[in-house]
């Protein structure tokens, strides 16, 4: 027992007397990290933040102009809201919207609509406007396609109805269209009709003698002498008297060679 005792204290001094090392504990990557001084901003960030701020902007603006096309009405800031929450009357959506050409705001109730080129809502409203074009002239169908018309069922439906004219592409689509005037629309009797398709062209012999016995003159080409007037060239002895302008060389033989007086 004593022994054990005794190993027991030899075995604490030799622990007290061991050396203290440090211990070591693993570093967390995100810690370390975080630690470190920030990244040096670019230069070019803030016009970069500036393009991308802008960039959502005019998104917002679309979506917006959109919603008002479809709604087909004036909106409120209120109901423009509920489709984009960032809309607000101080900000820069606003601003756009109050300068954009395809809008109409109206500052005494504070709404927005939609501006289509043509504020044509309905079929009878696109005849109107075709019949008051000046000299009757036609309207490009492509222009419609940013109206309240469903375009393409209207026009076939007009067309139908022998109320507008058509003039198509290579494709057979239509291309413009023109108002179709039905008093110009006379009505032809029957019996009008048959008499016409009976009536035959006689030959050209017998047509001079049915327009004789009718009263009626043969039409005459007149014929035009033309006279021929001869023009006479006189041609004109020249006066122009030549010049030697190179009177330094006269008298001086360009064949043979040139040899300095007195040599």
């Amino acid at each position: 027992m004593s022994d054990l005792l005794a190993q027991r204290k030899d075995f604490k001094k030799r622990v007290a007397t061991q050396p203290v090392l440090a211990q070591r504990r693993a570093i967390n990557p995100s810690t370390a990290l975080s630690s470190r001084a920030p990244p040096r901003q670019s230069a070019n960030a803030p016009h970069i933040e500036r393009a991308h701020e802008e960039a959502s902007v005019l998104t917002r603006v679309h979506q917006i102009i959109t919603f008002l096309k479809q709604s087909q009405r004036p909106c409120t800031a209120d109901e423009i809201r509920l489709h984009i929450s960032e809309f607000r009357d101080d900000g820069p959506e606003f601003q756009h919207l109050t300068n954009n050409a395809k809008v109409i705001y109206t500052a005494k109730n504070n709404t927005f609509a939609y501006r289509p080129e043509f504020d044509i809502r309905t079929a009878d409203e696109l005849v109107e406007y075709l019949r008051k074009l000046p000299d009757r002239g036609g309207l490009e169908v492509k222009k419609l396609a940013d109206s309240y018309l469903d375009t393409s069922s209207v026009i076939a439906e007009l067309h139908k109805k022998q109320r507008i004219l058509i003039m198509s592409d290579k494709t057979k689509r239509p291309r413009y269209i023109f108002y179709n005037d039905m008093a110009l629309e006379n009505a032809i009797d029957d019996d009008m009709k048959t008499s016409w398709l009976q009536l035959q062209v006689p030959d050209e012999p017998e047509l001079s003698r049915e327009m004789e016995r009718a009263g009626l003159k043969r039409m005459q080409a007149e014929t035009r002498e033309e006279k021929e007037e001869k023009d006479v060239k006189k041609t004109k002895k020249s006066s122009r008297i030549t010049k030697i302008t190179n009177t330094h060389l006269v008298g001086i033989d360009l064949t043979k060679d040139y040899v300095p007086e007195g040599k």
